[in-house]
């Protein structure tokens, strides 16, 4: 498989992704969380809950793994074998790809806080839950970034900027 066609099936994995993230999200009908609710979630609630953090943190995986990286192989822009994820990250925000580094490391934190259960402590996790749900939108227009960058700057989402002869 050629960089471009891992590329673009890294595409759709995340449009996937991003498909069933916003559907959740879209039957999610509950108010912001508080310590009383946090502590008296339903069943469908939860599995709705666990199927908004699976995809969300799927979406955020297949970016950083195999998207972010395979964007700047096709761009052709060089990096050593050492350059850290940070490195690239920056790299990204000057090409335009992504607003800011900064968004993509709260993004990360919010996926690990996720993570965590809270069981004993149900105002941090009211936090976290409501943090999450203002998470979602962020990613979700994060992934459309990484998308409309591709879809104008490479050519045929194959590699080189467009404005390059």
């Amino acid at each position: 498989m050629t960089g471009a066609e891992k590329f673009h099936a890294a595409m759709g994995e995340c449009s996937l992704h991003a498909m069933v993230l916003r559907e959740a999200l879209a039957d999610w009908q509950s108010p912001p969380f508080t310590v009383d609710t946090v502590t008296s979630i339903s069943t469908a609630q939860r599995r709705l809950l666990d199927q908004l953090a699976y995809r969300f943190g799927k979406l955020q995986d297949t970016l950083g793994e195999k998207v972010l990286p395979a964007l700047l192989d096709l761009a052709e822009e060089p990096f050593s074998e050492n350059a850290t994820f940070a490195e690239k990250l920056q790299r990204l925000e000057r090409m335009g790809a992504i607003d800011s580094v900064d968004g993509w490391r709260e993004l990360r934190e919010l996926r690990n806080q996720i993570a965590q259960e809270y069981v004993e402590q149900p105002a941090i996790k009211a936090a976290a839950l409501n943090r999450f749900f203002t998470g979602i939108p962020q990613l979700l227009a994060f992934w459309e970034r990484i998308k409309d960058f591709a879809q104008r700057h490479l050519v045929g989402g194959e590699g080189r900027h467009a404005s390059q002869p």
